[in-house]
């Protein structure tokens, strides 16, 4: 067997992670060739549309069948979309990976007098543009309101503010958003739940993607989560829907 050969597996985990760099250095490549796709189609549909009306005056047969190339265009239009999506989520999700992957085992956390201080040093550490930002400010309390009219009170909520191109077209640099709750107990799975409708309401209206939600609390020995609260943390994300796009947050608790 050669090198390239699929059966030429040595470790499985490692061929895992290899399979998975080679998907990411070809998914700018195939996003270009979708949106490519998708402009082509966008504009055949827009040249059709006189064409369906000329033809229907001339051939009913001829136009019914430019009609149903139109619809089948059209749906094509919306896979490429999902498809475009995917390959978005995709990246995403393996730069996480690839983060945790590369990170050091054990964080050590930076001193401080409170929890909220202490987070405040990690996140600008690991953030050198949120930590430039903050400009050695502390984490303050903040209460933002969302798009259904409610206001939320948030331990911190930072922001970044996207570039032109997605406040216009949707594509391009979106911003993010991070958002931090303390809780003087351990939270429960309805604070989670709470907490992800929290960040999802505020980035409809803010109109920025979450990028972490952070529950933050104080544990003590052997009080960990209930299942139930660890099931939301481990698999809900707090989604941002629009037209062009689907972006998610993970937690971090």
């Amino acid at each position: 067997m050669t090198s390239r050969d699929i059966r030429a597996v040595e470790n499985p985990i490692s061929a895992i992670f290899d399979l998975a760099e080679d998907v990411n250095r070809e998914a700018p490549r195939i996003r270009k060739l979708v949106t490519y796709a998708s402009i082509f189609i966008v504009l055949w549909l827009i040249v059709e549309i006189p064409l369906i009306i000329v033809a229907l005056r001339e051939s009913f047969l001829v136009g019914v069948f430019l009609m149903v190339l139109f619809v089948i265009g059209v749906l094509a239009v919306g896979l490429l979309g999902e498809l475009r999506g995917f390959f978005r989520y995709y990246v995403m999700r393996h730069s996480v990976i690839i983060s945790v992957r590369s990170d050091d085992p054990v964080v050590y956390a930076p001193d401080g007098n409170t929890t909220l201080e202490r987070l405040s040093k990690l996140l600008s550490l690991r953030n050198p543009p949120l930590g430039t930002s903050l400009g050695g400010r502390p984490i303050t309390p903040q209460r933002i309101r969302g798009a259904s009219g409610i206001y939320y009170a948030f331990d911190g909520y930072f922001v970044g503010k996207p570039g032109i191109l997605w406040r216009t077209l949707g594509i391009g640099y979106p911003g993010y958003q991070i958002f931090i709750k303390a809780f003087d107990q351990k939270p429960k799975a309805e604070d989670f739940m709470f907490l992800k409708h929290a960040a999802e309401d505020v980035s409809q209206s803010t109109k920025v993607p979450p990028s972490r939600v952070i529950a933050l609390w104080t544990r003590k020995p052997d009080d960990d989560l209930s299942e139930d609260a660890y099931a939301v943390v481990t698999s809900q994300a707090a989604f941002f829907l629009t037209e062009e796009s689907t972006s998610s947050a993970h937690w971090n608790s």
